[in-house]
């Protein structure tokens, strides 16, 4: 069958969901994709991939609620398990066809779901997206994109934040037309701005790649506005911000800890303000968005943070099932 690219049949958002590659088993991300249901009611359903004998318990700890929305959740028996050896190797989707990180994208290429969901190693989902969704025309490497907030209320696009820590001129100017193409639909903005993540705005500064990237975006891209060094990359002076997936990683990670080092500060500071100024600090948290995309990919693959909490998993499934529904108008994965 072809790659899904929108709602089943029933007008259902169909997604597969990896329940046992997080840091935290099937039982972490059984509570959030339940949390998920709770919170938006019907509109979707999930096929769990993992142990069987193990989801079966995990939903039987969950009780009622789990008993309310089991007609919505199939499971799908994964007998392969990658192992730590195996974990950041590209081909391990070659080897352990059986594992749930891999059944989910290939449920996907079936056409029996219209996304995946996983916190499982990023390289290996990144190789399974990547050889058996295939890669779009112009996209020379896949990208994870994650949108971050910004003090001019607007969010800024990221990316790369983790599939490529080392990228050449090519990859980095592909990566900016991709951003552009996302936030102009996601964002319904005509003309996103671009820079590009540099130590400093002179000619001579950063590697060379980010140098020959930066001549052939002032040739190719209207919407370039140049470097933009790491303290303007909140400020929202760009709508997309462009870099290699080390320096991406590091800098999403870093903003990732802001929400917990504000709360922090105040807690000691202010406790009597705290729960008034975590509703205020809900944009910083990262547990709010899950999980971000692959872009580049002829598909909807969403990668979760490893630790991710159930609040965050929920987030994942969230976002993945929007990304379906705008994908439906957009085709922005196909």
């Amino acid at each position: 069958m072809a790659t899904s690219s929108g709602a089943g049949e029933s007008g259902e958002v169909r997604l597969a969901v990896d329940a046992q590659s997080g840091d935290y088993g099937c039982r972490v991300t059984i509570k959030g994709v339940l949390d998920a249901f709770a919170a938006s009611g019907t509109g979707f359903q999930v096929y769990l991939c993992g142990d069987s004998t193990a989801i079966e318990r995990a939903l039987a700890d969950e009780g009622e609620r789990a008993a309310r929305c089991r007609d919505r959740i199939t499971l799908v028996h994964c007998p392969d398990r990658i192992t730590s050896r195996e974990r950041g190797r590209i081909w391990a989707w070659r080897q352990r066809t059986g594992a749930p990180i891999i059944r989910c994208i290939t449920l996907q290429k079936e056409g029996v779901v219209d996304a995946s969901v996983s916190a499982g190693d990023t390289a290996v989902l990144l190789g399974a997206a990547l050889f058996i969704l295939g890669r779009r025309r112009g996209a020379p490497r896949p990208a994870l994109a994650a949108f971050l907030p910004t003090m001019q209320n607007k969010p800024v696009l990221l990316l790369d934040v983790g599939a490529n820590l080392k990228c050449r001129k090519e990859h980095l100017a592909a990566f900016a037309l991709m951003g552009i193409e996302y936030v102009g639909a996601m964002c319904e903005k005509q003309y996103p701005s671009v820079g590009l993540l540099n130590v400093g705005k002179e000619k001579v500064k950063g590697f060379s790649a980010i140098g020959d990237a930066n001549k052939i975006l002032r040739r190719k891209c209207p919407e370039y506005i140049g470097y933009i060094e790491g303290n303007e990359v909140l400020s929202g002076r760009a709508d997309v911000v462009v870099c290699d997936g080390f320096a991406g990683n590091a800098l999403l990670k870093t903003c990732e800890t802001f929400h917990s080092l504000i709360a922090s500060v105040i807690e000691r500071k202010r406790p009597d303000l705290l729960g008034e100024i975590r509703q205020h600090l809900s944009a910083l948290d990262p547990e709010n968005y899950g999980a971000v995309p692959f872009l580049g990919i002829k598909g909807i693959v969403l990668k979760a943070h490893g630790g991710s909490s159930p609040k965050a998993i929920a987030s994942a499934v969230a976002a993945a099932v929007q990304a379906v529904r705008r994908n439906a108008a957009l085709r922005l994965f196909s």
